[in-house]
Order: C-alpha cells, then sequence, then structure tokens
C-alpha cells in the first residue's frame, strides 16, 4: 500500500468516525454512484459538470434535502461537518489529491504551458468508490459493536 492510499484510507476512517462525518461520504458515494456528473480529484471542479468528493456529497445533500440549493457547497458543508470534522474534509481532500496524482493520472508535458495532470476516470471512479465501501463498511461495524457494548453495560 503506498503512503498517499495510506494516509487517505486513516483520514477517511477518522471522518467516518463521526455522525456527520460518515453522513457526508455516504452522501458522497451515493452521488458517486448516481453517475450524474464526473468524479474529479482533490477539489478539482469540471465547469459544475464534476467535482470532487464533497462536491458530490453536496449536490446529493441538496437532492434528498440536507443542505439548501444556494450558497457556496463548501459554506453548506464546513456548516453541517463542524469545525473539528470540517478540517478533516479539508485534509481527505488534500489526500485525495496526492493519491489521484501519484496513482491514477498521467502528465501531459506541453511546450509553453504547464504541464497537464489527466486522471484514468474509470480506475479513479472505481477506487474510490471501493474505498469509501471499505471504510463505511468498517466504520459501520464498529458503530454496530460500541452499540452492543452500550446496550450490554446498561443492564
Amino acid at each position: 500500500m503506498t503512503v498517499e492510499r495510506r494516509r487517505l484510507r486513516e483520514d477517511l476512517v477518522a471522518l467516518a468516525s463521526s455522525k456527520r462525518g460518515r453522513r457526508l461520504l455516504q452522501l458522497g458515494l451515493r452521488g458517486i454512484e448516481r453517475g450524474d456528473r464526473g468524479l474529479t480529484a482533490g477539489c478539482w471542479v469540471k465547469r459544475g459538470n464534476a467535482g470532487c468528493l464533497f462536491q458530490h456529497a453536496y449536490w446529493q445533500g441538496v437532492r434528498e434535502g440536507v443542505f439548501a440549493d444556494k450558497g457556496r457547497p463548501g459554506d453548506w458543508i464546513g456548516s453541517f461537518a463542524g469545525p473539528h470534522d470540517y478540517g478533516l474534509v479539508i485534509r481527505v481532500i488534500e489526500s485525495f489529491d496526492r493519491l489521484a496524482r501519484s496513482s491514477y493520472s498521467d502528465l501531459e508535458t506541453r511546450r509553453l504551458l504547464p504541464t497537464r495532470v489527466r486522471v484514468r476516470q474509470d480506475e479513479w471512479n472505481a477506487a474510490v468508490e471501493r474505498l469509501l465501501v471499505e471504510v463505511l463498511g468498517r466504520s459501520g461495524r464498529q458503530e454496530t459493536l460500541r452499540d452492543r457494548q452500550a446496550v450490554a453495560a446498561s443492564r
């Protein structure tokens, strides 16, 4: 496992450990699975046709009535997540960016313009979905175990 993948997994696990962080990841996964818009890496956005995981969480949250369809998505996500989890959201965005650049993109060197980074979209989408399902499944099992332990302790 690469350093970038390990860091992203750790960041996602940390975010999924809170109810609101977990909800954001679930919204993002559902938004990606819908396939209405492309998935970018980091905080990259392509003309409203594609966005990062949290942009997908916002779009899905608007569909489900979690967020209002006005203002900046980052503001709604920040107020939903709270100050601690919003710091984790920013870290996850950076980790997604690093992983996409290191493992799922090709560089196109251009003579007069800066190097262009092209994400291998199909591989990237599959990797993000697998990682989210794994992390959410793991954190869901831990949450269930904590609930069972709390019930047992209260008896």
